[in-house]
């Protein structure tokens, strides 16, 4: 990586600018248990607990193809594999729809904003940084109702979201369309993510500065640190800005 100043910073979401206060293992039965019950009032002829017993199979597996191929399938192409594997029944798109917006809104209410994180984004962009967001995500519409629940659609241009794309981190590709879409070159882009798998490995194939951000985690304990090795780390989500400043006063 050259000296070139730092112009641009990309941003993951899920728990480097937001953090899930919930517990997962009851969280993802219930959102399920959600869906099931919605569709079953629209016309699902499906045992609920089949429906569910598949559903949950389905996303399973599609949670360890995703990150052997970083090909990313939507939940509701997931979806609609099910019904069709279970009885062959169709249901209208605005239903399919509409039952995976209540599915997603029973873990959407337990992702809360980092405390720092309006103060940071406003001193990034108070300070001329141009400021993206690239989230990896089975559902589109999911990630756009948290962005704007936490109020900060404004601070990103562009946002990219895997589900929309087809592709996820550490697929270099979205990088690259953000920093191309800035015009800026790829030494003057950061990523700062909380996955070395996939934000911090991406950010490398892409050519990319990168920041891991290991709040609340061992640094040292990461099982991934030795295989991909992070060009800085922040501990609190603060730090970010003045790990920037101190590249560019070096630059």
């Amino acid at each position: 990586m050259n000296s070139s100043k730092v112009h641009g910073v990309i941003f993951d979401l899920g728990s480097t600018l937001i953090d899930f206060e919930g517990d997962y293992a009851s969280v993802i039965p219930e959102s399920i248990a959600t869906l099931a019950d919605h569709l079953t009032e629209k016309g699902l002829e499906v045992q609920r607990l089949d429906f569910i017993e598949a559903f949950h199979g389905a996303l399973s597996d599609y949670h360890a193809r995703r990150d052997e191929n970083h090909i990313e399938h939507t939940t509701l192409a997931i979806l609609k594999e099910v019904l069709e594997e279970l009885n062959g029944q169709t249901l209208e798109d605005d239903v399919l729809h509409g039952g995976l917006t209540a599915m997603y809104a029973v873990s959407e209410a337990y992702w809360q904003p980092k405390p720092a994180m309006l103060s940071v984004l406003d001193q990034l962009l108070s300070a001329g940084y141009r400021l993206g967001l690239l989230s990896n995500a089975g559902d589109e519409a999911n990630v756009q109702r948290l962005i704007d629940k936490v109020g900060i659609r404004a601070f990103f241009d562009p946002i990219l979201i895997s589900a929309a794309l087809g592709i996820r981190k550490p697929d270099p590709r979205p990088f690259q369309m953000i920093f191309e879409q800035w015009g800026l070159p790829a030494s003057e882009v950061v990523m700062v993510g909380d996955l070395l798998e996939a934000d911090i490995l991406g950010a490398q194939r892409a050519g990319i500065h990168q920041i891991w951000l290991c709040e609340g985690r061992d640094s040292e304990s990461s099982t991934h640190l030795e295989e991909i090795q992070p060009e800085a780390i922040a501990t609190d989500l603060t730090e970010v800005p003045v790990l920037i400043q101190r590249w560019n006063q070096k630059g």
